[in-house]
């Protein structure tokens, strides 16, 4: 085997392995669970949220068409996201009533991920994260932290 060839097999490896470490990170940002062509919004109250890495995420007890009490989850951004607006975990409380924009999931069931929520102060959280996916609705990431 020449000098050459070796380098050359090294490089490949090198190159094979970095693009295995990079792929799990790439389909965990993926969207396609979601209707990103779609946005829906329901006034609900805040059963739970969990401020936590990759993502945040709520549970959120809203009304159907019907009148009876539902719930649904929503994904929301990372809370560096959150932090990047002016948001802290403190923002967030069980019986809060937050009014949120999402895209619905593909399966038809309840819930989505995030577009945008707006808090009882009127604080309004755009999720950028969603936005950088893209989709003709997907909000534009406010630019900078709203006011207090």
């Amino acid at each position: 085997m020449t000098h050459r060839s070796v380098f050359h097999r090294l490089g490949l490896c090198i190159a094979a392995g970095a693009a295995l470490a990079v792929a799990p990170a790439f389909a965990h940002h993926s969207f396609n669970a979601y209707d990103m062509s779609k946005t829906e919004t329901v006034s609900g109250t805040i059963k739970e949220f969990r401020w936590g890495a990759p993502h945040s995420s709520m549970v959120l007890i809203y009304l159907d068409k019907s009148g009876k009490e539902q719930t649904m989850s929503i994904v929301s951004g990372s809370p560096l996201m959150f932090s990047k607006q002016g948001f802290a975990p403190r923002d967030f409380h069980r019986g809060d009533k937050v009014t949120v924009t999402y895209h619905p999931n593909t399966s038809g069931g309840s819930g989505g991920a995030l577009a945008s929520m707006t808090l009882p102060d009127g604080k309004i959280y755009k999720d950028a994260e969603v936005a950088a996916a893209g989709g003709p609705n997907a909000p534009t990431p406010p630019p900078g932290p709203p006011a207090k």
